[in-house]
């Protein structure tokens, strides 16, 4: 005596016809849904790691980087810092 009895009734007589049905046209392929591109997380090159820094000193590396014309993310700004370090350091130590 459920309000919702006649719904429910009616919802599983449509399963059941559909799965009595079989389909005349094989299904059509799903055309790509637009939406962001895949970013690094799922980008198997990456590896997402944890480095404490001051509050002060991560604020205004966002402010720089707002403020700049070519739109540099805070893991591009890191990633070019730790290439350059490695170059320096195999610089100096060359059988590193």
């Amino acid at each position: 005596m459920s309000k919702f009895k006649d719904i429910f009734k009616a919802a599983k007589e449509r399963e059941a016809i559909e799965e009595t049905t079989t389909p005349t046209e094989p299904p059509t392929k799903q055309p790509k849904r637009k939406g962001r591109p895949k970013g690094k997380r799922s980008n198997p090159d990456y590896e997402q790691v944890t480095a404490y820094i001051k509050k002060e000193t991560y604020r205004q590396i966002r402010i720089a980087l707002l403020q700049q014309s070519d739109a540099k993310d805070f893991s591009e700004l890191i990633e070019q810092l730790l290439d350059e370090y490695l170059r320096t350091q195999n610089a100096k130590n060359p059988d590193i």
